[in-house]
């Protein structure tokens, strides 16, 4: 079975982030949608973190369970991410903010995201 999405995300994030960035709920799940969705499509939620885990100098896997990956990557992630999804700057603002909250509520060590960015992954 695969799991939907959004599922590693909380209710209650997409409704503060919504608020805080004054975007409407349903347009920030889209763009969460669509960011969890293009990245099962290519090139997969596992193979990306691996990707990742040895692109970079620093794991950036802070967090695993069978359901979700949380990440902490460098900026320019988010930049190529924002180009792929054709959105706004408000947008992405509001998509980091959502993955930074989520991020911080699964992990107890907050200082993981001063200098890089959280991602949350929904593991299919």
């Amino acid at each position: 079975m695969t799991r939907p999405p959004l599922s590693a995300f909380d209710d209650e994030q997409f409704a503060a982030v919504s608020d805080e960035h004054d975007i409407g709920v349903n347009v920030l799940r889209a763009l969460a949608k669509s960011h969890q969705e293009g990245i099962r499509e290519l090139p997969g939620v596992d193979d990306i973190v691996y990707e990742w885990r040895n692109q970079f100098h620093q794991d950036p896997l802070v967090y695993r369970t069978d359901a979700v990956y949380v990440l902490a990557l460098q900026s320019h992630v988010w930049t190529e991410f924002a180009t792929s999804l054709d959105i706004s700057d408000g947008e992405l603002a509001a998509l980091r903010t959502l993955h930074d909250r989520q991020a911080r509520s699964l992990i107890n060590d907050p200082n993981r995201f001063e200098t890089d960015n959280a991602i949350v992954l929904t593991r299919p």
